[in-house]
């Protein structure tokens, strides 16, 4: 037994023994990790749109790694982290909810929980191997900044690095290391601005001051790669433009989603009412068609005066109502006649067929349009349905046969909820439940296109071009574009010359998802060394070049979002190839392998000593 043990306790002047007091922690200092993680997170919000102050990026995430280092526990900075994770992304994804609320509060936590275990890495890795956080903070965000874009289908939204999109010095790198190469200098100049917080500068050792040399060597280190990164950007920027290429005018339309909705049938009680909802479809449908037309004809009209011809016109992804491919235009009618909807659709998509084929006669120029393909599959006399439907981008020229496009691309990369829920063929109980929290009343699942499907062929100029259409968020899938530009064959550079965007973003009610979507599709010109074409409805339509510069945008009276419109330019195509599309997600790799030797060596030294620590 101790001393301590066998001594009497203390009396007040009573005679009394005194009670043992212990001193209890701040509620404050309790709170310091919760607030430091939100502070990072309202910083970051900031860095994106609306706001878009980009240099608030690299001070964002200091907060977040200083509390992570200095936090009682790992749990706490993970807690702390996870909280900063859901403001982060409850804030900046707040266009999820008027789809569906369900989705949203689904998603954020998930989303979120990238934070909590970046913080928790963090914390019990610098907690046992002294590794300056310049180095381990990019180590670890670029894998879970990768597996958060690959992991379910993929979420690669609001990465840190799309908020230097604007800057075209910094973000030449990508065509090296993708955007994964600005999220790394963005946390490798956050974390040595942590590390000078967190450790410092200047040494007294017996009672002598020196500087230092780790914190010396990561100064060094990160102005090393600033300085490699804006040489690197300064040389690309300077090199040739590129070759001439064909002049394109992009189409941006304005139908709100919920124009195009169709009321769920629980909702349609009456004859009455099934007829008010077709009449409202039938005027929909016609507005889609006039306003696109319209559009085509004012933006050949504006091109003229600026002596352009245009070689293609883009239309907006799924502004043309009805099923377009030729399998259903060529559809035997008479075998349609006991099915009066189908055979009516039919009319229809095969008049909209012709309107648009003579639209291209017009304009003597190919029309690229986003559609539905479909086939029609009898299950028994009486029952036909469709099978196979595709979300499809269809090209149109003057000299199109009837009902037969000149080249189709399916989309391949569907959006999880948005065009099917999952689970159909495994667990159909579970997805006719997760059906019931989307904004469709029946099965509206998409079957996916070919990954591998032969790019388009444009002819102008006595010279040709090839070119790929990215639809919707395939042109998030950094991966997905890379396969586009990306030529199998050795002795041609590149399976294409430029690449188009065609999207409907009027889910989104004109938020900020139409700037974060511009935003991130910068990155994939430059990772490909393509220029890009965007016609999105309801906004943003551009046309942005191999360095990533937007040169020309739709808009009105300084308005890009919610506005019809028109872009006309002549595209410079790049003949260089891009080291990220031959090799893809290298420092993702190298980063991987990093952080998993450092977690290793972590986990190591504190199995060590915990046994160390045993009697």
């Amino acid at each position: 037994m101790s001393k301590n043990q066998n001594a009497p306790p203390h009396r007040d002047k009573a005679g009394r023994p005194e009670a043992t007091v212990t001193k209890p922690v701040r509620a404050s200092r309790r709170a310091t990790p919760y607030l430091l993680a939100l502070l990072s997170a309202m910083l970051l919000s900031l860095a994106f749109p609306p706001a878009e102050i980009a240099w608030l990026a690299y001070l964002a995430l200091v907060p977040l790694l200083v509390m992570a280092v200095r936090t009682r526990s790992p749990r706490h900075a993970l807690l702390a982290g996870w909280l900063g994770g859901i403001v982060f992304f409850g804030l900046n994804l707040h266009w999820v909810r008027p789809i569906t609320w369900a989705g949203y509060f689904a998603l954020i936590p998930y989303m979120g929980f990238y934070w909590a275990a970046f913080a928790w890495l963090i914390r019990r890795i610098e907690g046992t191997v002294r590794i300056p956080l310049a180095i381990l903070a990019p180590v670890l965000w670029v894998p879970l900044e990768a597996l958060r874009g690959w992991l379910l289908t993929g979420m690669p939204w609001l990465l840190v690095g799309h908020s230097q999109h604007a800057d075209l010095l910094l973000i030449q790198t990508a065509d090296l290391v993708g955007v994964y190469g600005t999220t790394f200098l963005v946390l490798a100049t956050a974390g040595l601005l942590a590390d000078l917080l967190a450790h410092p500068l200047i040494l007294t050792l017996e009672g002598r001051r020196r500087v230092s040399r780790i914190l010396a060597a990561m100064l060094l280190a990160v102005a090393g790669l600033w300085a490699a990164t804006i040489g690197y950007g300064a040389w690309r920027l300077n090199q040739a433009a590129g070759r001439p290429g064909p002049v394109v005018t992009t189409i941006q339309t304005v139908i709100p989603q919920d124009l195009k909705n169709i009321v769920k049938s629980e909702q349609m009680q009456t004859a009455e009412a099934i007829r008010k909802e077709i009449d409202r479809i039938r005027q929909t449908e016609r507005q889609m068609l006039d306003d696109q037309f319209r559009l085509t004809r004012e933006a050949l009209d504006a091109a003229a005066t600026e002596n352009l011809k245009s070689d293609l016109i883009v239309w907006p992804e799924t502004m043309v109502p009805g099923i377009m491919n030729r399998a259903f235009l060529e559809y035997d009618s008479r075998a349609l006649e006991s099915y009066p909807e189908l055979a009516r659709l039919q009319e229809r998509s095969r008049g909209y067929w012709e309107e648009i084929r003579a639209a291209a006669q017009e304009a003597a120029a190919p029309i690229l349009f986003g559609g539905h393909s479909a086939e029609l599959r009898l299950l028994r006399p009486d029952v036909m349905m469709f099978a196979n439907q595709e979300n499809t981008a269809f090209l149109i020229t003057a000299g199109t046969p009837p009902y037969g496009a000149e080249h189709t691309y399916a989309k391949a990369h569907l959006v999880p909820f948005g065009e099917y829920v999952p689970f159909k063929e495994t667990w159909p109980w579970l997805n006719e439940r997760l059906r019931s929290f989307t904004p469709y009343g029946y099965d509206y699942s998409l079957t996916p296109g070919r990954h591998d499907q032969k790019p388009f062929l444009l002819r102008y100029d006595d010279r040709q071009a090839r070119f790929q259409v990215a639809i919707c968020y395939e042109d998030a899938m950094a991966y997905r574009i890379r396969e586009m530009v990306r030529s199998p064959d050795p002795a041609q550079p590149k399976a294409v010359d430029f690449l188009v965007n065609i999207s409907n973003d009027g889910w989104f009610d004109g938020s900020i998802e139409l700037d974060q979507h511009l935003n991130l599709c910068v990155f994939r010109a430059v990772e490909n060394r393509v220029p890009i074409v965007r016609s999105v409805n309801t906004g943003i339509s551009a046309i942005i070049t191999s360095d990533g510069e937007v040169v020309k945008v739709v808009e009105r009276n300084g308005v890009r979002r919610m506005v019809t419109g028109y872009a006309t330019a002549r595209l410079a195509l790049d003949d260089r190839v891009a080291p990220y599309t031959r090799h893809g997600d290298v420092l993702v790799w190298a980063c991987t392998a990093a952080g998993g030797a450092a977690a290793a060596l972590a986990a190591g030294r504190g199995i060590r000593r915990r046994k160390e620590s045993c009697p």
